[in-house]
């Protein structure tokens, strides 16, 4: 993930407070004055103070962590460049994950797609649409709704492990997975059922797509994929709670597939 620029740190500006230059950049202004801009309205937006790193990712256009009372925001370098409006728009959506705000990044994005760096792939593309269920229409649709369409990863089916009359009861399935180096998302083949409600399937794809848009931190020299960030941004999901319950009531099914 390279960084074009990292590490500019801004007070937070208390509501109605506006700074000399004022509190929307312009696109006329020098990058330098649009970028400062920028960082005092998201600050203002948030009511935090906020340290903003612009990069060349091509996986995920923009990320949000609080930490230590600091919101620290992740954007691709084209939002430094925007307008107004995408600006604010990019304000409302980190600070409630406004909807409308999210479809107006994602037309954004769509409009500067050819400013964005092609993304090298190593794995070989996964089968994505299944017999019962299509990953690829799942991620796309999730990537919409929660993430504003700025995730670029892969999504596909896993393929099975020993075949069907060798196998023994599993003691525990791994309904899903996500490799950094290569973007990509695998789901287990057991889901692909017809008993498997959609829903479930969307809700184990939206798991491993937060892995990607959060990244694995290191707290104390070790990777911690599923802390109490990750766990608040999963309980977003619409249908959470009713998703756990259904693993609860198919965990047995699911280990005899």
């Amino acid at each position: 993930m390279a960084a074009v620029q990292t590490a500019f740190d801004f007070a937070s500006v208390a509501p109605g407070q506006r700074d000399g230059a004022g509190s929307s950049p312009r696109t006329d202004a020098d990058p330098g004055r649009r970028l400062m801009a920028l960082g005092r309205l998201l600050s203002r937006q948030l009511d935090m103070p906020v340290s903003l790193t612009l990069t060349d990712n091509a996986r995920t256009m923009v990320s949000l962590k609080r930490r230590d009372g600091i919101a620290r925001i992740r954007l691709h370098h084209l939002f430094a460049e925007a307008d107004t409006g995408t600006q604010e728009s990019l304000s409302h959506y980190l600070e409630r994950g406004d909807r409308a705000a999210a479809e107006r990044l994602r037309a954004f994005i769509e409009r500067h797609r050819d400013r964005i760096r092609p993304t090298t792939y190593r794995a070989p593309a996964p089968r994505a649409r299944g017999h019962q269920h299509d990953l690829g229409a799942i991620f796309e649709a999730l990537n919409d709704r929660y993430f504003a369409s700025s995730l670029r990863a892969r999504v596909g089916w896993s393929r099975m492990g020993q075949p069907p009359g060798e196998r023994t009861r599993r003691r525990s399935i791994k309904l899903g997975s996500y490799r950094m180096r290569d973007a990509l998302i695998r789901i287990h083949p057991a889901l692909d059922a017809a008993w498997v409600p959609r829903f479930f399937v969307e809700y184990v794809v939206y798991h491993e797509m937060l892995h990607h848009a959060l990244g694995v931190p290191r707290v104390a020299g070790r990777r911690r994929a599923h802390n109490r960030e990750f766990r608040a941004a999963e309980a977003r999901f619409e249908r959470y709670e009713e998703a756990l319950a259904w693993e609860r009531a198919h965990l047995d099914r699911l280990l005899r597939a």
